[in-house]
Formats: C-alpha cells, sequence, structure tokens
C-alpha cells in the first residue's frame, strides 16, 4: 500500500512540475520580451483575457505550494518505510566496551587458538629440525642445503 501511495504521489509530483514550468514560461516578462513571448503569450492573453498576469500568477503560486506540499509528504513517507525497515539497536550493547559472547562463540575461539598454537608447533619444530640437520652437515664438511 505504501508503496503504491508513493508511486502515485511521485507522478503526482512530476506533473506539478511540469504544469509549473509551463506556466512560467507563458508568463510574459515586464518588458513584454523573452521566453513567454516566444511560447505564445500572446495565445494566453486571448485564453485567459486581461487578467491574464493574475492568473498566470496564482497559479504558479497554486502549483508551487502544491509541490512543496507533496513534496514533504512524500519526505515523511519514505522517512517512516525506512524506519520500517531499520532494524532495533540496543543501546547497552552498543555502548559497553565487552562485545557480548555466547558459548558456541567462546567454544570456537578457544578452538581456533589450540589449532593456530598448534600449527605454530610444528612450523617451528620442522625448522629447528631442517637448521639443525644444515648445521650437522656443515660440520661433516657437506654444504648446507639452500633455502632460496
Amino acid at each position: 500500500m505504501s508503496t503504491l501511495l508513493i508511486s502515485l504521489l511521485t507522478l503526482i509530483l512530476l506533473l506539478i512540475s511540469a504544469f509549473v514550468v509551463m506556466i512560467v514560461l507563458m508568463q510574459r516578462t515586464s518588458q513584454s520580451g523573452g521566453m513567454g513571448a516566444a511560447l505564445g503569450g500572446g495565445a494566453a492573453e486571448s485564453a485567459f483575457g486581461s487578467e491574464t498576469n493574475n492568473i498566470l500568477t496564482k497559479g504558479t503560486i497554486y502549483g508551487i505550494i502544491a509541490f512543496f506540499l507533496i513534496a514533504l509528504v512524500l519526505f515523511l513517507l519514505y522517512q517512516a518505510q525506512a524506519a520500517d525497515r531499520a532494524p532495533e539497536v540496543d543501546m547497552s550493547t552498543l555502548i559497553s566496551a565487552d562485545p557480548p559472547t555466547t558459548e558456541a562463540t567462546t567454544e570456537a575461539t578457544a578452538a581456533t587458538a589450540a589449532t593456530a598454537a598448534t600449527e605454530a608447533a610444528e612450523a617451528t619444530g620442522a625448522t629447528a629440525a631442517t637448521e639443525a640437520t644444515a648445521a650437522t652437515g656443515e660440520a661433516e664438511g657437506e654444504p648446507s642445503p639452500s633455502t632460496d
């Protein structure tokens, strides 16, 4: 329902915009020239009679008022729609220094730390064994293996 209303009001806003642009262009300038004369300023005068400037001025004022009112309503509808979609945020959780933990999170963190420690120990042990073999080989007169 809200999407349909927003679409309808957006269409109306576009039509009002075109209406205001046409009314402003139909108005004559103070020197009786310009875009008003180029786009049929005389035709507007013959259609509305001698009160052309009053009618076009009132039309401009009412069109601009309608434009701003519909734009405000659209803004409020968009804000309401965005508020419905936004998740609730618990301020105490947001402000606290410690992140919330659960048992599953704690167990997963401990398992990850243990795996990382085991891999580090294996890598360090393999490096130490390689260095010991290289040192023994050099002592016996063999060249050390190049790791490049």
